[in-house]
């Protein structure tokens, strides 16, 4: 099974893979949107092993915050959670209102919903 997905989220959508970086790995879990007609990363969660964290804008500003105390797993529910209740308010806070203001929270939880069901796959664990 391939670790890495696409999920479709009307204006926005979802992606997830698996990555190695600077002596930690986990799951990245990034938020597109379509930006003056071009895809835009505008969050990245790295659900990591040693270091989770996310990131507003992390090809613009790069505002990087700390997931302390948390362990892979954590994060990504913590993430999951964040995607379904709370994802507008982090799109604003990334700099992207009018992508905020376009999402579609029934799409977005769909879209959640898949992105868990294949992390549960992979992980393989209910």
């Amino acid at each position: 099974m391939s670790l890495s997905r696409t999920f479709e989220a009307g204006n926005i959508w979802l992606t997830v893979e698996y990555r190695h970086f600077g002596g930690d790995e986990g799951y990245d879990i990034r938020v597109y949107s379509r930006i003056n007609g071009n895809p835009r990363q505008i969050l990245r969660f790295d659900c990591f092993r040693y270091q989770p964290h996310y990131h507003y804008d992390p090809l613009g500003r790069d505002e990087r915050v700390e997931l302390a105390g948390y362990g892979m797993s954590d994060a990504i529910l913590w993430t999951l959670k964040q995607l379904t209740y709370h994802l507008p308010e982090m799109l604003t806070q990334a700099g992207y209102p009018d992508v905020a203001a376009g999402v579609q929270p029934e799409a977005v939880r769909e879209a959640v919903a898949k992105l868990e069901e294949h992390l549960t796959a992979v992980l393989g664990r209910s």
